[in-house]
């Protein structure tokens, strides 16, 4: 068999929250491990910060990330690709959300920068981090380099109001109840890096899987050989993908991969 890469979205497809903990199903870390061991390769593939991934799954579980949407690209350990968002877009986009009273975090590989967060939110996204908070209220915008952002909203208007502003520059999935979303931009995002991952790796696109949820995945499968859909994925990735598969508590990933004779 040829050698096949999978890549996988976090949130929604390798764990899920119940409120109290975060699970990662044992038929997934089975699924990813005998993968592996068949000699393909396993990818994250996340609108997350690298450090929350490693965090999240150590450094032995895959054999690289994608981090950021895309931005930011980490294989066998080492940094191979890196996008920056420019300081004039960033003044542009605090511009824009302050006129759509929405506040944001923009984050860097291992610390974000708030703006016009309230201190409960600051709070709560640094409680998802381990050691050191996440989160820095005062900084400098020529001393940071960004390559990601979220923002957070205080109802569901406001975020369609974001959406429709944006609509020509920006993809937002939306967290549900959190009235969070992680942002990619349309020019670049989760698609754009496994297309420069697979063309700088030497691989072939007709060996690639993906497995998503959200509407930051609709690129990915769509750009992959063969784009698999959870269960509990939104309706819109669902159309696009080639196999749905079930839920991520129902062993989702697992019954896809032995599905496609992966496992």
């Amino acid at each position: 068999m040829e050698r096949k890469i999978a890549f996988f979205d976090i949130d929604g497809t390798l764990i899920s929250s119940n409120g109290n903990e975060v699970i990662m199903p044992e038929s997934t870390k089975v699924a990813i491990k005998e993968f592996r061991k068949r000699g393909h390769l396993a990818f994250v593939c996340s609108g997350r910060p690298i450090r929350f991934i490693i965090q999240q799954f150590g450094e032995d579980m895959f054999d690289g990330y994608i981090a950021g949407n895309g931005t930011h690209i980490s294989y066998e350990g080492k940094d191979v690709y890196h996008r920056i968002i420019e300081k004039d877009t960033i003044k542009k986009l605090q511009k824009s959300f302050d006129e759509l009273e929405i506040s944001c975090c923009f984050n860097s590989f291992h610390e974000g920068y708030a703006y016009n967060m309230p201190q409960w939110r600051v709070d709560e996204y640094n409680d998802m981090f381990e050691g050191d908070p996440y989160l820095i209220r005062e900084w400098d915008i020529n001393k940071i380099e960004v390559n990601t952002l979220d923002i957070f909203y205080s109802n569901e208007e406001s975020l369609k109001k974001c959406i429709e502003y944006f609509r020509d520059k920006l993809v937002f999935n939306s967290h549900g109840p959190h009235m969070s979303a992680d942002v990619s931009f349309k020019d670049w995002g989760k698609s754009h890096a496994i297309e420069h991952f697979i063309k700088m790796s030497g691989m072939n696109m007709e060996d690639t899987f993906a497995f998503g949820d959200g509407y930051n995945d609709i690129e990915m499968i769509k750009t992959v050989k063969t784009g698999i859909a959870m269960g509990n994925a939104v309706e819109a990735l669902k159309k696009e993908a080639n196999y749905v598969t079930s839920s991520i508590l129902e062993d989702g990933i697992y019954n896809a991969m032995k599905e496609f004779g992966l496992i």
